[in-house]
This record gives C-alpha cells, sequence and structure tokens, in this order.
C-alpha cells in the first residue's frame, strides 16, 4: 500500500477519537481520501479542504468508480474499500489550489485562508482537524499552525507523516513554545502521528530555529 493513504489503525484512530466527543461534532480535514470516509462514518459533518479538484473527485465518486479504474488500484487494495460512504448533506468540499505567501519572513506553499472567511468559520467550528495536506509533509507546518490557531478549546488536531523529520521537528515545537495550550502525543502505530488536545485560547507562538528557517527556504 502507498505510504501517502491513511492505513487502517490510523484511520480506526479517527473514529475512536470521535467516539470521545460530542454526537453532533464537525470534523475538519486539510486533505481527503481514505480518512474522509473514516470520518464521515464518526461524525455529524466533515469539511474537507482539498488542493487537488481530480483527487476530491475521485474520493466522493470511488463508490461508484469503473471497477478497472487504474489510478484508484491502490484504494481498491484496501480492507476499508466497502466502508466508504457518499457525501451527505452535512459534509461539505472546498478546493482551493496550494500558493506561495509569506510567513515570518519564509515563503511557503500552502492554503492562503486569508480570503476565504467561510472556510476559516467551517475551521473554527470543528472539533476535529486533521492535517494531510499540503502533499509533502515537510510543507505542513502552515496548515498546522492554522487548525492549531483556529481550533476551539476542546478540539483534537491531528498531523500526519511525522516519521518525516521536518514534520516532527515543527510539531514538536508548536509543542514546546505553546505547552500552556496543548497537550501534545506522538502515536506510532501504522503511521507516525502527532495530536494535540487545545486546552485553553491565547496566541499561537512560532518561533522557527535556524535550521527550521533555512530548510523552509531550500523548500520553496
Amino acid at each position: 500500500m502507498p505510504e501517502w493513504i491513511l492505513p487502517p489503525r490510523s484511520c480506526q484512530l479517527l473514529q475512536d477519537i470521535a467516539k470521545l466527543l460530542l454526537p453532533d461534532s464537525r470534523a475538519f480535514e486539510f486533505g481527503s481520501g481514505r480518512s474522509t470516509h473514516a470520518l464521515r462514518r464518526t461524525f455529524a459533518g466533515v469539511i474537507t479542504l482539498e488542493h487537488s479538484a481530480d483527487w476530491l473527485e475521485k474520493t466522493d465518486n470511488f463508490a461508484t468508480a469503473p471497477r478497472d479504474a487504474p489510478e484508484l488500484d491502490c484504494l481498491k487494495r484496501s480492507s476499508l474499500t466497502s466502508d466508504f460512504v457518499t457525501k451527505r448533506s452535512l459534509d461539505s468540499t472546498f478546493v482551493l489550489r496550494l500558493t506561495r505567501c509569506w510567513n515570518r519572513l519564509r515563503l511557503i506553499e500552502s492554503f492562503n485562508l486569508a480570503k476565504h472567511a467561510d472556510v476559516i468559520a467551517r475551521l473554527k467550528q470543528a472539533r476535529f482537524i486533521l492535517v494531510d495536506r499540503p502533499p509533502n509533509p515537510a510543507k505542513r507546518e502552515h496548515a498546522l499552525f492554522l487548525a492549531l490557531r483556529h481550533a476551539v478549546p476542546g478540539a483534537v488536531i491531528m498531523l500526519d507523516d511525522l516519521e518525516i523529520r521536518a514534520t516532527a521537528r515543527f510539531a514538536h515545537r508548536f509543542a514546546r513554545q505553546n505547552r500552556k495550550q496543548f497537550c501534545f502525543w506522538r502515536v506510532n502505530i501504522d503511521h507516525k502521528l502527532g495530536v494535540f488536545l487545545k486546552l485553553r485560547p491565547g496566541r499561537l507562538h512560532s518561533r522557527p530555529s535556524l535550521i527550521e528557517f533555512v530548510g523552509t527556504w531550500l523548500r520553496a
């Protein structure tokens, strides 16, 4: 199975977390795929933000896609293909292309939500937020920043692919610099995940190290 497909035990963790939240809780995800259907099985509504309209269409139409569609073959071989859930009335999807923008004197490629108040409003309503985009895990720092900043107290934020060194580095930095606002756990199952629990509101601190500063410019 491709490493970028969220494996079964990680999907099960999403559903287990949902059971600990209120029944009418909604989820927000940066990036669609197998996780979309895992979230739809347990959350009242799922808001999906995707950078690729083609991939989002594949996610939403998987259940009715041709059986010989080669681009879906990797998903069809998974153990959860029979549990895919079609889009419901409370589910919403948004497509925003990744753009280059500035973040503390660093040029980054991310979702620029400055002109998308409707997406930010949905983000603030979510009790669970999954950060699984941009596709390059090392470039997810800004998406995680948005999730942590706009999450309400009591919300759970999950970051995928902590086996990537740069991803683990900024996740632990956020946890360390904002320890009064968040609890943080590193979960090693079939994927390495970072799980934040927001305890209280407050200004989110983000002070990258010199290595991170230079690394961001090299990846820009």
